[in-house]
């Protein structure tokens, strides 16, 4: 991160570069090239950089990434000797970055013709709009469902006990997953899926970028409350779309990944909920969600190795 300026706050500095584009990539092979053309090829039309953060990589990531930036200047690699997380990843990916706004991107994604433009000129259209996110699309067209409301000590009993499921469409049952909201309309929301964000950087640089305390998992729910509670608005704009594959690393290491949603989620709780009268409440939380490993645990060792399209939390 440029350094700061004696008498000169973050929102007074001056960024040499429009756009910072940060990704954090792990074995991610299969999805990085063609991700990484699609983001080089809207650069042309813009000033901007993109950064890539990779986690010890055990696979070919780090020879395309190689090749990548040794024809391209524009794509700066960070490489780690450990896997230090989603959130360690991007905050040293934001440290390295010149751009007046950040686009967190997932390495599993392709960017549609001028949708990096079109989301500048949004984010810039109100001094007060903290986030714009695009639509998220499977590769077949098909809109994912990835934005959520702030969840709270409810959500969690109608999920663990069912009821979201039950009822899907319940604005009070699924309210958390939104499941009342089709996502084909722009709207104000809580908070959309991480994987793609474009936020403004002196803002995300004011907050410290992302909590490392949630190294996977409730990062970005976190990111959106710090933003929202600095009184930002947060938009979702799907006439915008980004193609996503969806949990590709994950999927890698499923099981760790599970245990690291719940245990995550409740430092959600510890971390928002911090009154007094709520502390019974993130008790009961905290016992539901561990218990509710057991049966998620399970289900993944008798179905090992089948895929599932759904953003991968609770």
């Amino acid at each position: 991160m440029p350094a700061s300026q004696p008498g000169k706050t973050l929102a007074d500095m001056e960024f040499p570069i429009q756009i910072s584009i940060l990704i954090v990539t792990y074995n991610s092979s299969s999805t990085i090239r063609v991700c990484l053309e699609s983001v080089i090829k809207e650069l042309q039309l813009l000033d901007g950089e993109v950064i890539v953060v990779d986690n010890q990589s055990t696979d070919d990531t780090v020879s395309i990434l190689d090749e990548l930036s040794t024809q391209n200047p524009i794509l700066k690699v960070e490489l780690n000797r450990t896997n230090r997380g989603f959130a360690v990843g991007n905050n040293q990916a934001l440290e390295m970055a010149g751009g007046q706004h950040i686009l967190i991107l997932n390495p599993d994604t392709i960017l549609q013709a001028d949708i990096l433009k079109n989301l500048l000129v949004e984010l810039e259209k109100d001094a007060k709009m903290g986030v714009v996110a695009p639509q998220l699309q499977f590769p077949d067209g098909r809109i994912q469902k990835t934005c959520r409301r702030f969840p709270n000590h409810m959500d969690v009993i109608y999920n663990v006990f069912g009821l979201s499921v039950l009822f899907p469409e319940n604005r009070r049952l699924n309210g958390w997953k939104m499941g009342d909201f089709d996502h084909k309309t722009r709207q104000e929301v809580d908070q959309p899926a991480g994987a793609a964000l474009l936020v403004r950087g002196d803002l995300l640089r004011s907050l410290g970028g992302f909590d490392d305390n949630f190294p996977m998992f409730f990062n970005d729910v976190d990111l959106c409350k710090r933003i929202k509670d600095a009184g930002y608005t947060i938009w979702y704009l799907p006439e915008y779309a980004i193609q996503h594959l969806g949990g590709v690393s994950v999927k890698q290491v499923k099981m760790k990944m599970t245990i690291s949603s719940h245990v995550s989620f409740f430092r959600y709780f510890e971390k928002h909920f911090t009154r007094m009268y709520q502390q019974p409440f993130n008790f009961i939380v905290g016992v539901l969600l561990y218990l509710s490993l057991i049966p998620r645990l399970l289900v993944l060792l008798l179905f090992k190795g089948q895929r599932t399209a759904s953003r991968e939390t609770l």
